[in-house]
């Protein structure tokens, strides 16, 4: 779920779909230069159908990849999942103000924004301390990226991107 503030018509709904079906994105926060970024993919032929950030962030990063994260200025946590690849892209803005959790487990991957989304979540039952997250939160009374404090959780470092494919692959930036 998330709130809209800039396209409260069902154009701007989430998830949000590219016209041909073939990438998805889910997004947490705000892009403040979409409209320059929209005029530049409209120069391309990209066609919007919402007056929201979330449509720029989902052509943008089909058009460029993820070159185009660092051409974001704004506080947003999101996903872009591309079906034909069957690659999954998390990323964080560059400051760290949205976070991003996610919980890896031989079933897949749970992703959110909040950290009780994941705990939520039926492949969290029965997950252990992570004592490192611990010893940490116990040293700095907090627990530093990338680090959780259940075990197989974990908290994108700000600015860092994790690209995940169907056989499990990871890559981090």
């Amino acid at each position: 779920r998330r709130l809209s503030i800039l396209d409260l018509s069902p154009t701007g709904n989430q998830p949000m779909l590219s016209a041909d079906g073939r990438y998805a994105l889910v997004m947490n926060g705000e892009v403040y230069n979409y409209k320059t970024l929209r005029a530049e993919l409209e120069s391309k032929g990209i066609h919007f159908r919402s007056s929201g950030d979330a449509e720029v962030v989902l052509y943008a990063l089909a058009e460029w990849g993820k070159p185009a994260l660092e051409r974001f200025n704004g506080m947003f946590a999101l996903a872009f999942y591309d079906s034909l690849e069957k690659k999954l892209l998390l990323a964080r803005d560059h400051v760290g103000s949205k976070p991003l959790y996610y919980l890896t487990s031989p079933r897949g991957l749970v992703f959110g924004s909040q950290y009780n989304q994941l705990m939520a979540h039926p492949w969290a039952r029965g997950l252990s301390t992570n004592q490192e997250a611990l010893s940490l939160y116990l040293c700095f009374g907090y627990i530093p990226a990338p680090y959780a404090i259940l075990e197989n959780t974990y908290l994108l470092v700000a600015g860092c991107w994790l690209e995940l494919d169907a056989g499990g692959k990871q890559s981090q930036g």
